[in-house]
């Protein structure tokens, strides 16, 4: 789903390494696209027995390596979110509030392609379980579920075709996320509002 068309591999390899290192632990840069990893040093450190955070690192690198620019986030830091700056944008202005509120609904994952990104596992057994995760991931622009079958993207299609339904009489289904599927190194859409 790469959208970037890249000046040239030398300009990202300048955008790279001008993270801050105080701020981005620099992960990966592909020489061959330009694709690159960072986490910000305030993102939560993976924890190795939680599955989906396995998944969520995995995935990032794979996007990387596909291209992408790929940033990870920082997480559970209110006091913080007017002074951190991602992709030279005010990090409070990419998250997501419930109106009237002054907290964010959460923190996304990641940011590429001008976006923030929430990263999700499932059994894909559950169908409420499914529709929880999408609500869930209303804290960002996308949410990505991480999967290694195909027959999972049928299932992921019906579980976000019933909860727009659910949702079509107040149009609620505005403040869901884009939703797509990551499977064998390929960014897919399932569905985009």
């Amino acid at each position: 789903m790469n959208n970037h068309t890249y000046i040239n591999l030398e300009s990202s390899k300048i955008e790279y390494e001008s993270l801050s290192e105080n701020e981005w632990i620099k992960i990966y840069f592909n020489d061959k696209n330009g694709g690159y990893l960072a986490t910000h040093k305030l993102k939560v450190k993976d924890d190795p027995s939680i599955p989906g955070i396995v998944a969520e690192a995995q995935a990032c690198l794979e996007l990387a390596s596909i291209g992408e620019h790929v940033l990870r986030l920082p997480e559970n830091i209110p006091e913080l979110i007017d002074t951190i700056v991602i992709d030279k944008k005010p990090y409070h202005k990419l998250l997501k509030f419930k109106p009237g509120e002054s907290n964010p609904r959460g923190y996304p994952d990641a940011y590429f392609n001008g976006q923030t990104w929430d990263f999700k596992t499932s059994t894909f057994k559950n169908e409420i379980t499914l529709r929880h995760r999408i609500k869930d991931a209303r804290k960002a622009d996308n949410v990505i579920f991480i999967t290694t079958k195909p027959e999972h993207l049928k299932t992921l299609e019906k579980v976000i075709n019933r909860e727009i339904g659910t949702r079509k009489k107040n149009n609620s289904w505005k403040e869901l996320p884009n939703v797509y599927a990551f499977l064998q190194n390929e960014l897919l859409l399932i569905w985009e509002k």
